[in-house]
């Protein structure tokens, strides 16, 4: 079943990036441009900042000033990768003036919602690409959960990381800083799709904020053209918003 779902999401991904450069969003037509506006990306688990290269090259293009987190690989302590995250927002919002958006795939969105709620004075939102934020690890299909399972046990053991790590029992606290409360001054979007192979699409479903759905495969969110267009015009509305 895993080999199937992994051959599919490569063909989906293929055929989005694929639609994508042929679409006049890709290229900024129709899309409201910023104006060098911060704006950082968080990749997904076992995964790192060269999967966001695409992402990062169009928000250059339409005027803001995109930012990788400096994760190569996303696996171990996840309360860990918020503080690593957490001090790079700090340095770019002390660097650039203004508050930052955050955009994470996957575990990326995650992430990005526990420094949101650590944070809020640095963020000014936190928009979500297929992120499990109301479950966790129970928000995971049941399909591939045995698998990424095994990836972050092999890891929890190469670096002698307690049995607990990335759960809700863990003592470090990980659980309370991705689902606190995101302060009010803080908007928080989720973007999702039915058909996605990873997580229940329901575990992507936030209380607190607006969600999107699109159409495609969980891995290929990073380069759908549906989710461009929803970017385009959700941080341009944030942006406006802030300076009014």
């Amino acid at each position: 079943m895993l080999v199937s779902l992994t051959a599919n999401a490569w063909i989906d991904f293929l055929q989005q990036l694929s639609t994508l450069l042929r679409d006049p969003v890709y290229y900024g037509s129709g899309v409201a441009r910023g104006n060098g506006e911060p704006v950082l990306l968080i990749p997904g688990f076992t995964a790192g900042d060269w999967t966001l290269g695409v992402m990062a090259r169009w928000l250059r293009r339409i005027g803001y000033r995109p930012y990788l987190s400096g994760i190569d690989l996303n696996v171990g302590c996840p309360k860990r990768k918020i503080e690593l995250v957490g001090w790079r927002v700090e340095k770019i919002a002390n660097e650039s003036g203004m508050r930052v958006a955050l955009i994470g795939h996957s575990l990326g969105g995650v992430l990005a919602r526990g420094v949101a709620a650590a944070s809020p004075r640095l963020v000014s939102r936190v928009i979500a690409l297929g992120s499990p934020v109301r479950d966790g690890w129970k928000g995971v299909r049941t399909e591939v959960l045995p698998a990424l399972r095994a990836v972050q046990s092999f890891w929890q053991t190469l670096v002698s990381a307690p049995e607990e790590c990335g759960t809700p029992v863990c003592p470090c606290g990980f659980a309370r800083a991705v689902y606190a409360e995101v302060a009010a001054a803080v908007r928080f979007d989720s973007i999702y799709t039915r058909r996605d192979e990873i997580v229940a699409w329901r575990a992507c479903i936030a209380e607190d904020g607006p969600n999107h759905e699109v159409n495609g495969l969980h891995s290929s969110l990073i380069v759908n053209r549906e989710v461009f267009r929803l970017l385009g015009a959700i941080l341009a509305e944030d942006f406006e918003s802030a300076a009014a």
